[in-house]
């Protein structure tokens, strides 16, 4: 189990390695009002109402679509301007020919519009325009588009306001989804001067990404229109996105929660190339991890093949190398949690969304491979034999810490606006959960740990070890009982002796019938035995010369030691399992 550990976190690392600090194209991403859920990022909401009248502002559309407030305050003073915008956008609809709703273009009648506005500094402002009695209301969100004039080759690129006739709603919060049929008609107000750019069924710009529309009608003919690119930043910038979404999205609001700010939900689509900015990769790490890993499981196989004890534990808790490495990996839990809440909360059609499980696969196996580590680091010096229980508390956390970082945080993560980074970037948010949640893994990992150290005191306590006649083992140990230097004797000491595993607690290994050794000489005795000519392992067994050994005799520890070359050393795998 810890080498499919050490291989998860060795895969998961090449593979995040693979993408990180480089464009990833992630292909067509949905946002939806059921499913992958966008909340539009609020800092203050700012709702207001008016009428269209005359107006002298010499204000554009674009300062509804990048205007940012932190406070009420601002809010408050930024209102009257927007009510100044979306009058003179519902007095453009008198410059519309074969107008849907020619209501809206008489004089005589009053039309007074409601108006939603989130402030992040990259907004979705929108109004609904209606007429008291009339059963139907033109809806209007601002987008910012480029758009070029039939003749011209140079695009604009300006914020448009995009209006269509959908049914009156008392209960209007920020709705702007209609049919695609339903003709979708192109305002621009600029300083203060209002223009008619066209119109076009709404399939042509809204879940149709990347697609120039052809908007007809206006003064000047037929006008190209597209997306702009925008570059969304994520967390701090460890993830930006740059993606080519619909011209127009669709909006709804009626689980908007005014205090939680969550609830404005869009649906749209749109091409998707993510940078996921990493240093902390751990390539070296987990190399260093599923070295010592694989080596610890070859002496297992040939060494301990029999044994009740499982080495990786024992060996890993006498260095902090795995420690480290574990500390890294939570140091660096941020990043991953921001790259799996992004993937999470976008999943693509493209062939990327397992990134998603990569962070929390990487996090989980290296916690799985240290439970555990730390609870024979616990109880060190004396040896915990109840390899099961370490298993199963291994097995335990890996999950807890799998689904909590694939499926719970990520779940939770609300979309909140924040300070930009990166001077290019558009749109700028955090991650909530990610904020908060970074480390509870970690204090959930410990638990585990501390849950399974009172499990080994409660299965020590509960098992009865009657006394036993001194043998090699305690003599060797300089021990009475072998309670005092492991937390159970049962099922590792028998009428056969002792099992040779309890001998990793004094860094000692049997490689041989009649040879003990410590246990960092292993790897010259593993060496010798692979290589494949006696020619070529006298050699080496001159090159490495003569390792300290300890004798035995008919499996008993003897009391003399000494030193043996490798080629005197009769290593072997069918070595007895057991010392009496």
């Amino acid at each position: 189990m810890y080498l499919v550990f050490a291989l998860i976190v060795a895969g998961t690392t090449y593979l995040l390695s693979g993408i990180a600090n480089t464009p990833v194209y992630l292909g067509l991403v949905q946002e939806g009002f059921t499913s992958n859920l966008y909340n539009v990022p609020i800092n203050v909401l700012l709702e207001g109402s008016g009428n269209v009248a005359a107006t002298s502002t010499r204000a554009s559309l674009s300062d509804l679509l990048y205007k940012a407030c932190r406070d009420h305050t601002c809010a408050s003073g930024f209102t009257a301007a927007s009510n100044e915008l979306w009058a003179l956008v519902g007095s453009a609809f008198a410059l519309i020919p074969e107008f849907d709703q020619p209501h809206f273009q008489n004089s005589s009648h009053i039309v007074v519009f409601q108006h939603i506005n989130n402030l992040s500094g990259w907004n979705k402002a929108s109004a609904q325009f209606h007429i008291s009695g009339h059963d139907m209301a033109i809806t209007c969100m601002v987008r910012r588009a480029s758009f070029v004039y039939a003749g011209h080759s140079h695009p604009i690129v300006d914020s448009l306001a995009f209006c269509s006739q959908r049914p009156y709603d008392p209960q209007w919060v920020c709705e702007t989804d209609v049919d695609v049929s339903v003709n979708t008609y192109a305002i621009q107000v600029r300083n203060g001067v209002a223009a008619y750019i066209g119109v076009t069924p709404r399939g042509e710009v809204y879940f149709n990404p990347n697609h120039v529309a052809t908007f007809r009608g206006s003064a000047l003919g037929a006008v190209a229109l597209s997306t702009v690119p925008s570059i969304n930043e994520y967390h701090r910038g460890f993830v930006q996105a740059s993606a080519a979404w619909d011209v127009l999205v669709a909006a709804r609001c009626k689980s908007l929660d005014r205090s939680t700010y969550l609830g404005w939900l869009l649906q749209c689509q749109g091409y998707v190339t993510m940078t996921w900015q990493c240093d902390s990769l751990m390539p070296t790490n987990a190399a260093v991890l599923l070295a010592i890993v694989l080596y610890l499981v070859l002496v297992q196989i040939v060494f301990l093949r029999q044994s009740h004890i499982c080495c990786v534990p024992v060996d890993m808790s006498k260095h902090v190398i795995g420690v480290a490495i574990l500390v890294v990996a939570f140091a660096g839990n941020e990043n991953l949690q921001a790259l799996t809440t992004y993937l999470y909360q976008n999943p693509s059609y493209g062939s990327v969304y397992y990134y998603a499980f990569c962070g929390p696969a990487q996090l989980a196996s290296i916690v799985g491979i240290m439970t555990g580590t730390l609870v024979q680091m616990w109880f060190n010096p004396r040896l915990v034999t109840e390899t099961w229980l370490l298993l199963v508390f291994s097995l335990l956390n890996w999950i807890l810490v799998f689904v909590l970082e694939a499926y719970v945080f990520p779940g939770m993560s609300t979309n909140v606006p924040a300070r930009c980074a990166l001077v290019t970037t558009s749109n700028c948010i955090v991650f909530s959960a990610v904020l908060k949640m970074h480390f509870v893994s970690a204090g959930v990992a410990m638990g585990v740990v501390a849950l399974a150290i009172v499990a080994v005191y409660v299965h020590s306590a509960c098992r009865f070890s009657p006394p036993t006649p001194p043998t090699s083992v305690l003599t060797y140990f300089n021990a009475a009982q072998y309670e005092q230097f492991l937390t159970s004797s049962a099922g590792c000491v028998g009428e056969r002796g002792a099992d040779n595993g309890v001998l990793l607690i004094k860094s000692m290994l049997r490689v041989a019938p009649d040879t003990l050794t410590r246990t960092t000489n292993a790897p010259y005795v593993l060496l010798h035995m692979l290589l494949p000519t006696k020619l070529v392992k006298r050699l080496y067994s001159d090159t490495i010369g003569s390792l300290h050994v300890v004798h035995l005799q008919e499996n008993a520890i003897g009391r003399t030691s000494g030193y043996k070359v490798l080629d005197k050393i009769e290593a072997s795998s069918d070595t007895p399992p057991c010392c009496v």
